[in-house]
Parts: C-alpha cells; structure tokens; sequence
C-alpha cells in the first residue's frame, strides 16, 4: 500500500482542492454576503427591516423545499450543472437586488437563489466525503467546513467595503459564479446508488434518519439564534449591540478554527461519540453563559459553545457518510442540510420571541432545551432495540 499512495494521493488532493475553492468562493456570497446584503439593502431602499426579513426567510425556505429535489439532480447531471445554477441563480439576485431593489424581481430572484444555494451546498458536500481517504475523513471535512466558516465572515466585510457600490458587488458575484465552473471540470460525477427515488422516499428518509435530522436540526437552531440574539441582548443589557457582536464573532470564530480538531476527534473516536461530547459542551455551558457576562470568561464560554455547534453539524454530514447504508448516499446529505436549515428558519424567531420574555437567560434556555431533548430522545434510541433482536 505505501508504495501506491504517491500515485493516489495526487489524484485525490487535486479534486478535493478544487472542491474546496468551489465551495469557498460561494459560500462567501451566498451566506456571508446575501444574509446581510439582503436585508439591508432592501431596507435601504425604503421598503422596511420586516420586508428585508421576510425575504431572506424565503431564501432560506427555498433552500429547504429546493432539497428534496436535489437527489433527482445530481442523479442525472455532472457537478457542472449544479454548479452552474447555482453561481447564476446568487449573481442574478445580487444584480436585481443591487440595481432594482424594489422591483417584482426581487422575489423570484431571492426564491432562484435559495434552490442554488442547497445545490451547491450538497454537490460540495457529497463529492468531499466522497474522495476523501475513510480514515482521515473527519480531518478532510473538518477543514472544508473551516474554509466555510471563514466564507461567512468574508462576507460582511467585502459588504463593509463596497456594500454601496452595485457595479464592484455584481463583479465579485460574477468572479464567484465563474470560479466554481472551471473548477467544476475536473470533479467527478456523484455516485447515486442505493439512494431512493421520489418524493416519498425522501420524506422517508427523514423518518428512518430521524437522529441526524434532530443533531443537524439543532446546530442551525443554536447557531442562528446566537448571532441573532447576541447582539440584541448585549443593546438590552447595556445599551450598546457592540459587545453582542464581538461574542458573535468569538462564537462563530470558535467554530471555525477548531473545524481541524474536530475531524481528528472523529477520525479517533467516531462521529457518534463527537456528536455526544458536543452535547454534553452545550449542556455544561448553557448556565454559566447567563452568568458571565461580557467579559473574558464569557468570551471563552462563547468560543467553546461555537466549536460545539460546529461540531454537531461536522458529527451529522460524517455520520450520514460512514454509517448509513451501502456506500455514502447523496440523499442523507440532503436531509442534514435541510434540517440544519430548518433550524436556521425557527432559531432567531424562537431566540428573539424568548429575550422579551426572559432577558439574558433567552439563550441558556433554549440551549438547554433543545440539547437536553436531543440527549434523552438519542438515549432512547440507543435503548430501543433494532428490529428483530
């Protein structure tokens, strides 16, 4: 074996590579960038903060009703396709949203938008853990969920520097539409077997996958609630959003950096133990958040709670592709993706609702809430026997 691996390692670092800058340069427009540039420039624009919310709410349910037609995609085309939808559909909506805020075209444009972003998302995804080497695949979709991380928070700094100017904007769209396509030329076709066909099938596979629903469903919950929440409840507490935001930003730095740390753990342990040692952070965090404030001591809590949320995310995609069926099914991934993203929908509406009602403890209960039900439901399922033992 030793013998081969010069020969191999070439032909899998170079499409993995390729997959990653494909993936990067998207991710910075299609979350970092439209989930601010959104909302912000249709409220600039005269047309109101609830308008500018309820767009990017759509955009996110179009990702979620977009994937469950993305197995019948990816069935029947080469990553190229996908890809091309995807970089036309967010530089469509970055032009029309740029130019003509206020026109008709918003809406199908944002709607477009959301279906390429869970194309991309799953064709990306899929061909990481496709390639990667089994016993280093947590290491390799560790950095590419890394590369992600530091994606969103390009984004709102190339808004910061040229929000205003539509002509750079639409540029640096088209720029992140194009790279994806070249890249895209050298990647290989997913394999689709043993992946169910139809509508049916897929509403199937969130029942008999119900455990990676609820560990995917609560990472988006938690990490939308935090960056929606922090910077709100740090204005309620002491008048400014300033030092909300810097505890977002160690949230979602923590998560970013230890991404790496993370795929060793489950290359060492197993994704199912991860999952369950990021629940077990959230849990011993979730209180003594309410009580640190804003300090230092805080700003380590928040940094851990990140690398949980993170992780939980990183534990379902592995786990969906070493465990669950003959070979790595397309459409698992799709359900971890779309369950993320429901918990994305709910998260802010559920974490703002709660801040009128409880202050500073909002977060520490919603924390302890969804990790604890996920703890006891997951510990029943490992209690309940298989069928027919």
């Amino acid at each position: 074996m030793p013998l081969h691996m010069p020969s191999i390692l070439p032909k899998i670092a170079i499409p993995l590579a390729l997959i990653n800058l494909a993936s990067f340069v998207s991710q910075i427009i299609q979350i970092g960038v439209i989930d601010t540039l959104l909302p912000l420039a249709l409220t600039n624009a005269g047309l109101g903060e609830r308008h500018g919310g309820m767009m990017l709410s759509l955009y996110w349910i179009a990702d979620l009703i977009g994937g469950f037609f993305v197995a019948a995609v990816l069935r029947k085309t080469h990553p190229f396709v996908p890809l091309l939808i995807s970089g036309l559909s967010f530089f469509t909506l970055i032009v029309v949203v740029m130019f003509a805020p206020q026109s008709a075209l918003v809406l199908p444009a944002t709607l477009f938008a959301g279906v390429g972003l869970i194309l991309r998302w799953v064709v990306c995804d899929g061909l990481i853990v496709q390639l990667a080497p089994r016993d280093k695949m947590g290491r390799v979709v560790g950095f590419h969920e890394t590369l992600m991380g530091l994606g969103i928070v390009l984004g709102p700094i190339l808004i910061g520097w040229f929000g205003d100017d539509a002509f750079v904007m639409s540029g640096i769209a088209l720029a992140a539409a194009i790279i994806p396509l070249f890249c895209a030329f050298a990647m290989p076709r997913i394999e689709m077997a043993s992946t169910q066909k139809g509508a049916g099938a897929a509403f199937r596979r969130w029942i008999d996958h119900w455990d990676l629903v609820l560990i995917a469903f609560v990472a988006g919950f938690v990490e939308i609630c935090f960056l929606s929440v922090l910077p709100l409840q740090s204005q309620r507490d002491t008048g400014l959003a300033d030092a909300g935001l810097w505890m977002a930003a160690i949230f979602v730095f923590g998560g970013t950096i230890c991404q790496p740390l993370v795929g060793y753990v489950s290359d060492k342990s197993g994704p199912i133990k991860l999952a369950w040692l990021c629940f077990g952070l959230l849990l011993a965090g979730a209180v003594p958040m309410a009580l640190a404030g804003y300090g230092i001591f805080a700003a380590i809590i928040q940094f851990a709670l990140g690398v949980a949320v993170a992780g939980l995310y990183t534990a379902a995609v592995l786990i969906a592709a070493s465990g669950r069926g003959q070979g790595y099914q397309v459409g698992v991934l799709v359900i971890v993706s779309q369950s993320y993203t429901l918990g994305a929908i709910v998260g802010p509406s559920a974490g703002t609702s709660l801040l009128v009602m409880v202050g500073s403890w909002a977060l520490p209960i919603l924390v302890l809430l969804s990790a604890g039900i996920s703890v006891l439901l997951l510990m029943m399922r490992r209690a309940t026997p298989a069928p027919g033992n």
